[in-house]
């Protein structure tokens, strides 16, 4: 229409990496990698029994691209998966899946081994999991923050860690970034870091392109856009 402008987004671009990096920590975490490390460091030889992910229940709260990826990825691994999302009514195509309403959030929470925080950050997601949330979870669970920062209560987080309210937790995203030399995050105990890394690959510039040029060729035959925001 004239005077009409359309916006689409890059939704779905870094999905794939994002979902792989927590694969990985999740291997990480049940084959008790960041223990086995500090036993090297030690010079000290001590079997330590981990966990297959078959037996692990993810929680991912968020159900959108990088959440829908992720299920996809845990497919093989026989990984049961609890989701919650805006309207549940959507369902999943994984059948390792079962959807909750975004006010089930406390049922997932109890119930999952690792919580994995992808929803997107908005004025009602600001500080979704706080205290009251972290005391729900299990005390051996882990949680990974791969969407935004703020998502998170980190004052919450470092004294549930410090508590034992939870076993550890993964952060790739932060309040203040880059994160300063001085964050008492550095020091917490069962935290792994990483500088908002989660999302890099060789393919999401190539990635990017497809889509932008997808949508313009879509554009100039008056097709539906992708990603119409």
């Amino acid at each position: 229409r004239a005077g009409s402008l359309a916006v689409t987004n890059a939704r779905g671009v870094f999905s794939r990496p994002i979902a792989e990096y927590i694969v990985m920590m999740m291997l990480a975490i049940a084959r008790r990698l960041p223990q086995l490390l500090e036993l090297q460091r030690e010079r000290t030889w001590q079997p330590l029994r981990g966990r297959e992910l078959s037996e692990l229940v993810v929680g991912i709260v968020g159900y959108g691209s990088l959440g829908q990826e992720l299920a996809r990825l845990l497919v093989p691994f026989e990984t049961r998966v609890l989701a919650t999302r805006r309207h549940p009514e959507r369902g999943a195509k994984e059948p390792n899946v079962e959807v909750l309403g975004d006010d089930r959030l406390n049922e997932l929470l109890r119930a999952a081994d690792v919580v994995v925080v992808a929803a997107p950050l908005t004025e009602s997601t600001a500080g979704l999991i706080g205290a009251r949330e972290l005391q729900e979870m299990r005390e051996q669970a882990w949680l990974i923050n791969v969407a935004r920062g703020r998502l998170v209560d980190e004052f919450a987080l470092r004294r549930a860690l410090e508590s034992g309210w939870i076993a550890g937790a993964v952060l790739d995203v932060f309040n203040e970034e880059p994160l300063p030399p001085d964050s008492p995050l550095y020091d917490t105990p069962n935290l792994i870091l990483t500088p908002h890394t989660s999302w890099a690959s060789d393919r999401v510039v190539g990635r990017s392109i497809d889509l932008f040029l997808e949508n313009l060729a879509r554009y100039r035959a008056g097709q539906p856009l992708r990603n119409l925001v």
